[in-house]
């Protein structure tokens, strides 16, 4: 019997505001803010979903992960949201956004509990325990999930 191929989902969110900062997904944000300032906030909504699809820097950002490697970014989402009441400029946009990484497939080795899975990275070549959250699902890879011919 082969081992499970599983993937796993990763779920990022997060916010921020006009500004710079140490956060890259939020400065993908303003970069698209400031290279399209006159445009109302659904235009740069669809603007910077695009981006996040098509440009390879922004391509680089969301498929970094400190602990998986990272085969495709989906389920991309963003609000911005315009405030044309607040006098300074970094407080006149408040940023959203949501996206799924899926992982490189890993062959499931064992539930050790919910919480933590055992897996072996056929591209590392080590078995790894992945400890589970709110954040991180298991789903079964889906080439896995192809009908056999009979």
């Amino acid at each position: 019997m082969q081992p499970l191929s599983i993937v796993f989902k990763i779920i990022n969110i997060g916010n921020g505001k006009f500004l710079s900062t140490k956060n890259e997904v939020n400065n993908l944000i303003v970069e698209v803010i400031n290279r399209n300032p006159t445009q109302p906030s659904n235009i740069l909504r669809q603007l910077t979903i695009k981006e996040f699809q098509e440009a390879p820097a922004a391509k680089k950002v969301l498929t970094s992960n400190a602990s998986f490697f990272i085969d495709k970014i989906t389920d991309v989402e963003i609000a911005i949201t315009y405030l044309p009441n607040e006098k300074e400029l970094t407080e006149q946009f408040y940023t959203q956004w949501r996206f799924v990484q899926v992982s490189e497939p890993y062959k499931l080795i064992q539930y050790l509990d919910e919480n933590k899975v055992v897996v072996y990275s056929e591209r590392t070549k080590v078995i790894h325990t992945i400890k589970l959250d709110k954040t991180i699902s298991v789903v079964v890879h889906e080439e896995q999930m192809l009908p056999s011919g009979n």
